[in-house]
């Protein structure tokens, strides 16, 4: 027979219902044709009479393959030719010359060819020009490759988990931060805060303590021993503070301030016959009238 085509490998998809698979290329024994099932990336050799049968060998147009059970979904089944590199054909001297013998060795030197070219075109190749000098050992070669990449392998885990452990660590670390401001918030509300009364069991900062906004209660403003509070006010249009040095008390006038000077804290207190002077202010006690004035600034000078 002549062989038309260079075919020498097919495959198939598994569906777990088909168990016929045709064999597209003519083979002339049914041992030449091997058979593999390969799923999720291994390959698993099947044997003949126990995995699978094949019929239509020395036909020109090939056979078919039938399988004991169906492949199942996801796998391929795989079929190539892979004939025995023998030479099996005798001429006896001064015999006659069989043609259909002849032709048939001929064939088979032909398939065992295709089946190398398959085999070597699924092979790694130098190029044609390359020196013998640097041609390499393929075994050790090869083994060298698989050693490099089982190191790369090794090097990519290590990364991705050394990786996953600097999250988790910069994870923690964020978590310390946080609990360092939460105590360093703590510390300044303990520290040097400002009590309101005696009963103020919360020492805090002037902020928190005048949370209430334009509202000022009468207490708010005694500091207690060893404190000083440096304000900075502005009065509404009514009359807001008062000053009071011992029994002496003024009137911060409408629209005035308060400043901190070297003697202590200064008025803009207007004039009026029972107005003192700026000069004459000192080291006052502040203690509001009524509900008028807005904090734009404060700071806590000592502490508790």
């Amino acid at each position: 027979m002549t062989l038309s085509t260079q075919t020498s490998k097919t495959s198939y998809t598994g569906n777990g219902a088909t168990t016929v698979f045709p064999v597209p290329f003519p083979f002339t024994r049914g041992d030449d044709i091997k058979v593999l099932l390969r799923q999720d990336g291994a390959e698993m050799s099947l044997l003949p009479g126990t995995h699978y049968s094949i019929a239509g060998e020395g036909s020109p147009s090939g056979g078919s393959l039938t399988m004991a059970e169906p492949p199942a979904t996801g796998t391929t089944l795989v079929l190539y030719r892979a004939p025995a590199i023998v030479q099996e054909v005798d001429y006896v001297e001064n015999a006659a010359f069989p043609a259909e013998t002849h032709e048939a060795a001929l064939d088979l030197l032909t398939m065992i060819c295709q089946a190398l070219d398959e085999k070597i075109g699924r092979a790694v190749l130098y190029p044609v020009s390359t020196p013998q000098e640097d041609i390499r050992d393929s075994t050790a070669f090869l083994d060298t490759c698989q050693g490099a990449r089982e190191a790369a392998l090794a090097a990519e885990a290590q990364a991705s988990a050394s990786a996953a452990q600097a999250q988790i660590q910069a994870g923690l670390a964020g978590d310390c931060v946080l609990q360092a401001q939460v105590a360093v918030g703590q510390a300044q509300a303990s520290v040097g805060g400002l009590r309101v009364s005696a009963g103020d069991t919360t020492p805090g900062s002037l902020s928190a303590k005048l949370a209430a906004g334009d509202g000022l209660a009468e207490t708010l403003l005694f500091p207690g021993a060893d404190e000083a509070l440096r304000l900075s006010l502005a009065l509404a249009a009514d009359p807001g503070l008062e000053l009071a040095e011992g029994l002496l008390r003024v009137r911060v006038a409408p629209g005035g301030g308060l400043s901190r000077t070297a003697a202590g804290l200064a008025a803009d207190i207007g004039s009026g016959p029972d107005q003192l002077s700026t000069n004459s202010i000192l080291s006052l006690t502040l203690r509001p009238a009524m509900v008028a004035g807005r904090v734009f600034n404060h700071a806590l000078l000592g502490g508790m």
